[in-house]
């Protein structure tokens, strides 16, 4: 079967829709859930009947826009539980979502679950009779302002800032980032050591750079992001490989630094660092299953496992991402294991999240792409 890779290249101008803006409250509480210690798990199971008929299907696809590597020991979980394998295929998010939705309209039915970061596009495919209606009872424990019952269900939050290669930058430089904020991001000595991505690529790098041109215009703007597209940046149609050449020290930074990345790098033994400047922006990582599902029960069991405590805390052991139960929390944190043992580490203090609610950023026409285009010259 034909698939993306990290390595897959997209074009800049795929069409979509967005008809709804997302219903709910405002994600309050969030910067709590990050900095919170403990960790408990759930004790939900799923039906009896619905794990004898997913393992009668033995297999399901798993359009995905997380990282190959991590996701891949994320769903070995689920396999090693069940006995069911998961086709993995993964893509940025708004090219997969379009692929995927052009096979279903024709018919072509590949992807039995859905995994992308907008979550008015999921609302937009479920009004078209494209996303399948089931509330698995482990979602009971997802915050409800990460979910839309039966619909789509948060796997886990993340939060974005700016990433280092230790080993290609000086000790002022390193200094610098961690204490410059985002204004370091249009200093000249970064010209040709820089690396960005394109907000077409999908919801986590169009909500990243909502920030700056909409949400917090009045604090960057343009003019910031002119500053930044003046040294010349290298610019990704796909944050994944951005990630993997920073870590090779083919860039020296980079932006749109997601925890669950840099923490899975960082675990790989990468000499990475990252930060949070202030305001963080962040994004809610969310499945649905697909109305079309030629496995429709391997993907109802896998939406039940993916909500669950186990499944949110399996992640865990590949990123560094906040669950979206209150129940699940990374453990590493009290243990200061990992980064948090690091003293350049520290947790995002003042999230971003008001885009989520911003008529702008529903805005079908997307001008933020256009503007952003407009300034970096593509």
């Amino acid at each position: 079967m034909a698939g993306f890779d990290d390595r897959s290249r997209f074009g800049s101008h795929g069409a979509w829709s967005r008809r709804r803006v997302l219903q709910g409250g405002a994600l309050a509480g969030l910067g709590a859930l990050l900095g919170r210690t403990g960790f408990a798990q759930g004790a939900t199971e799923p039906d009896a009947g619905l794990v004898a008929a997913a393992k009668g299907e033995g297999t399901l696809t798993y359009y995905h826009t997380t990282a190959i590597d991590p996701t891949a020991v994320w769903t070995k979980a689920f396999t090693d539980k069940f006995g069911i394998t998961t086709q993995n295929v993964r893509g940025p998010s708004y090219p997969l979502f379009e692929r995927w939705l052009t096979e279903e309209r024709v018919g072509q039915h590949i992807a039995d679950l859905v995994q992308i970061t907008d979550t008015v596009l999921i609302e937009s495919a479920h009004d078209e009779g494209l996303i399948a209606d089931y509330a698995p009872a482990s979602a009971a424990g997802i915050r409800p302002e990460m979910k839309k019952d039966g619909v789509w269900y948060t796997i886990f939050v993340n939060a974005m800032g700016i990433a280092w290669n230790s080993t290609k930058v000086t000790p002022e430089e390193d200094k610098l980032i961690r204490e410059g904020g985002w204004n370091v991001l249009t200093d000249p000595r970064w010209a040709g050591r820089f690396a960005t991505g394109t907000p077409a690529s999908g919801g986590s790098s169009y909500s990243y750079v909502y920030m700056f041109l909409g949400g917090k215009r009045d604090q960057f703007g343009p003019d910031f992001l002119a500053k930044m597209a003046a040294l010349k940046p290298q610019v990704y149609e796909s944050k994944s490989p951005m990630y993997d050449r920073l870590a090779a020290g083919e860039h020296a930074i980079v932006d749109q630094a997601s925890q669950s990345d840099m923490g899975g790098l960082y675990l790989k033994g990468a000499p990475i660092r990252w930060v949070f400047p202030d305001p963080t922006p962040a994004n809610l990582t969310v499945q649905a299953i697909s109305a079309g599902a030629t496995h429709p029960n391997a993907a109802r069991l896998f939406q039940h496992w993916a909500a669950s405590a186990e499944g949110q805390a399996a992640w865990f052991k590949v990123a560094g991402v906040a669950s979206a139960r209150d129940d699940t929390v990374d453990p590493r944190k009290a243990a200061k294991a990992d980064w948090y043992k690091e003293d350049w580490y520290a947790d995002p203090k003042d999230l971003y999240i008001d885009y989520l609610h911003d008529a702008g950023y529903v805005d079908p026409a997307k001008p933020i792409i256009a503007e952003w285009n407009g300034i970096f010259g593509r």
